[in-house]
């Protein structure tokens, strides 16, 4: 991320599992440990993670 802003960690965290956890219920087995390791994941993981998917960081910060 080029800019620094603070970002809600938790709203971040919350948004991804809630995009990724629904394919865990349709039986794709590699989803379930996407949720979980974005349980895991630090603030840093997080954000690399919103940006490889595309994400405007901005609808997170506080």
């Amino acid at each position: 991320m080029d800019e620094h802003i603070e970002i809600d960690v938790d709203q971040l965290r919350e948004a991804l599992i809630d995009e990724t956890g629904p394919a865990a219920f349709v039986g794709m087995p590699w989803a379930m440990a996407d949720v979980v390791a974005l349980e895991e994941a630090d603030p840093e993981e997080l954000v690399r993670e919103a940006e490889r998917r595309g994400w405007d960081l901005r609808r997170f910060e506080v």
